[in-house]
């Protein structure tokens, strides 16, 4: 394979549809390179916070506008807890002790955190 082989395989690969998958992977990359020369005026940790929810920006941002379904964090937030919509025509789902259990689980990691938060690590 020549050299302009590989690169009309890579511009085939990244145009259209398939870079909305890539981005979030390149925009990733490209954040976390920033870590070290970030990290020197805010501390390591408050750096790899930063990028981290610019990270998570990127992916749900990205996510929310190439109108798929369960790509969004709240989309999978519903199917894991068992709180996702129906589609007209479908049965109810079926809500067992274990839907029950991780509904329970996430309501008291949402009020835990709320309390840390909001006292200062009282909690």
């Amino acid at each position: 394979m020549t050299d302009g082989e590989g690169r009309e395989h890579a511009e085939a690969y990244l145009c259209g549809a398939e870079m909305s998958r890539v981005l979030p992977f390149v925009a990733g990359g490209a954040l976390f390179g920033a870590v070290a020369g970030l990290s020197f005026g805010l501390g390591n940790y408050t750096a790899a916070w930063v990028l981290w929810l610019l990270y998570f920006g990127v992916v749900e941002l990205t996510a929310v506008l190439n109108s798929r379904d369960g790509d969004t964090l709240s989309e999978h937030v519903w199917l894991w807890f068992g709180l996702q919509r129906r589609r007209p025509g479908e049965p109810p789902r079926e809500v067992t002790g274990w839907v029950w259990l991780r509904r329970f689980a996430l309501l008291a990691f949402v009020i835990w955190l709320a309390l840390h938060f909001l006292t200062g690590g009282l909690f």
